[in-house]
């Protein structure tokens, strides 16, 4: 037998506590009764008093809370098998590591925001095999599909910008890679999701969109930043700002979000396109719109299944309560 509740078991110490009420209040009644009345003239003053009774009363009540209690602590015995089913996509996030997701027109920065809205869909998905993958000037599987969403956050803790020392941002080489590690003949259930900021773009866009629509890859772009642009800080190992990247001559680069391209190529490829706002998550549109797409069963599992047993433990508190309210507290007089 086990307790699904287990934690309730301090909940027998009120028994005791009871007990110790009960004594005191006999005591106390007594000691009020010997003060008006002689004890020898107790049978003949209040012939209807029955401390015995009171007392048998008293058990009663303990013995039904004590059952009461057990019925809390939820018994379980004997096991039921039950069929569990899954059913969800696989679904693939490329995040932009490259140095521009450093640029701070999102708070904290594009990259954190980015790292937040991943985590926030993460926390909302349920039944879909998810994956990571980091790129920029090239990419690679950071996490490969899995049903374990909290080894996912563990490896999205630890992507950071620049961990691809290869710079720009290869979108064709992470779609690529994306299509390679869905790992499947089916030509549905696949979403890709990119979090990027769309500058420098490299690849064929055009082509690689006719691809992944072969592929039945469903693409949605999340667009990190602003159309005007932000320069890209370059701080210290401690966070402390040394200055600002700047190009051949010495001008400080400006970094801007790429929308048109990647609307263009959500449209090309039958998905669809986000931009991120300080005043707005996308997450949450975002997971709205994954959740409409057809579903295939991902794993079916035969568990075992311990059953409610408290019915008899209720039923014998119930005994206990009836009885303790048919026994009446006072004797009949003489």
């Amino acid at each position: 037998m086990i307790y699904q509740n287990s934690e309730l078991i301090w909940w027998f110490l009120v028994i005791p506590g009871l007990c110790l009420i009960f004594s005191m209040g006999y005591i106390y009644r007594r000691k009020q009764l010997e003060k008006l009345i002689s004890i020898e003239l107790w049978s003949q003053v209040v012939s209807s008093l029955s401390y015995t009774r009171r007392f048998w009363k008293c058990v009663l009540l303990l013995a039904a809370i004590f059952w009461i209690v057990l019925v809390l602590l939820r018994p379980q015995f004997g096991t039921r098998e039950e069929t569990v089913t899954r059913e969800g996509q696989d679904i693939l996030i490329a995040l932009d590591t490259s140095l521009s997701m450093n640029s701070e027109d999102l708070s904290p920065s594009r990259f954190e925001r980015a790292k937040r809205e991943i985590a926030t869909l993460i926390d909302n998905l349920k039944g879909d095999r998810l994956g990571l993958i980091a790129f920029s000037g090239k990419s690679y599987v950071q996490c490969p599909l899995t049903l374990d969403y909290s080894a996912v956050k563990l490896f999205l803790n630890d992507m950071s910008v620049g961990m691809i020392p290869t710079p720009g941002t290869n979108m064709e080489n992470a779609i690529r890679t994306a299509i390679k590690s869905f790992n499947t003949r089916e030509k549905k259930f696949k979403v890709l999701i990119i979090f990027t900021d769309g500058e420098n773009l490299q690849g064929n866009l055009d082509k690689l969109a006719q691809d992944a629509k072969r592929e039945g890859v469903a693409i949605y772009s999340v667009g990190l930043g602003s159309e005007d642009g932000e320069p890209i800080p370059i701080r210290d190992d401690e966070g402390i700002l040394l200055g600002y990247k700047k190009d051949k001559e010495g001008t400080v680069v400006i970094s801007k979000l790429n929308s048109d391209l990647l609307k263009q190529f959500a449209q090309k490829s039958n998905g669809y396109y986000y931009q991120a706002r300080n005043t707005n998550f996308v997450s949450e549109d975002l997971y709205r719109d994954i959740s409409l797409l057809e579903k295939k069963q991902l794993e079916e599992k035969m568990h075992q299944r311990y059953q409610d047993k408290y019915q008899p433990f209720l039923l014998i508190a119930l005994f206990f309560l009836l009885i303790e309210c048919i026994i009446p507290e006072r004797k009949k007089a003489k």
